[in-house]
């Protein structure tokens, strides 16, 4: 249990970061078509590059020359993982954008707001309570991929204390990678559940 308060702390460090990333990159592609190849671009390179790559290659390639910020192991594992929760995000909330559809926006836009605050006060709401399930899924996605996090060393994380436990007597090479695969379900399981049960209440509160 001594790696589960880092792990949870990586993970949603992770995810906020992956909403303030996501959920603008989502709007401009829908919504500012002429800089949507950006996002597309964007996207690509994070979903395209494994995160154990991108951590190998920021935390040995970046930190031995910028050892602030990328010399500390934490903020490696949650700018990678922010950064490509992002680029998932941004995709589930546009589906979400597509689902509230265009007749919000003229709505809000035909009383007098301006595009970007008719999307903050009208579409951003609407668009997290389609998003939940999706969302749900993401972060228990982050929680996994938080496991990643051993290449780099320097924490002890779930997984890295998996990999310290079976290198100590009696040299049992099982049983800590069990105990981690049960954390994570633990961990995982309950927040997705909840989050998806959430997005049905609210979907149905507002008709849906």
């Amino acid at each position: 249990m001594e790696g589960v308060p880092l792990t949870l702390s990586i993970s949603v460090i992770s995810f906020l970061v992956g909403i303030a990333v996501g959920l603008p990159l989502a709007f401009i592609r829908v919504y500012e078509k002429e800089i949507g190849f950006v996002v597309d671009a964007y996207e690509k390179i994070w979903r395209g590059i494994p995160e154990i790559v991108l951590m190998l290659l920021i935390y040995f390639g970046l930190g031995p020359f910028f050892p602030f910020p990328f010399g500390n192991p934490f903020f490696v594992a949650c700018f990678v993982l922010g950064l490509r929760s992002g680029a998932n995000q941004s995709q589930i909330y546009r589906g979400a954008i597509r689902g509230v559809g265009d007749e919000q926006m003229i709505a809000g836009t035909s009383v007098g707001l301006s595009k970007w605050r008719a999307i903050w006060h009208i579409m951003v709401p609407q668009v997290f309570t389609f998003s939940t399930p999706g969302l749900g899924s993401e972060y228990a996605l982050l929680i996994k991929d938080s496991a990643y996090v051993y290449v780099i060393g320097g924490l002890a994380e779930i997984m890295t204390l998996s990999i310290r436990l079976k290198s100590t007597p009696p040299y049992d090479v099982i049983t800590p990678f069990v105990l981690a695969a049960i954390l994570y379900i633990i961990l995982t399981f309950p927040i997705a559940f909840a989050l998806d049960r959430l997005g049905n209440r609210q979907k149905k509160r507002i008709g849906l």
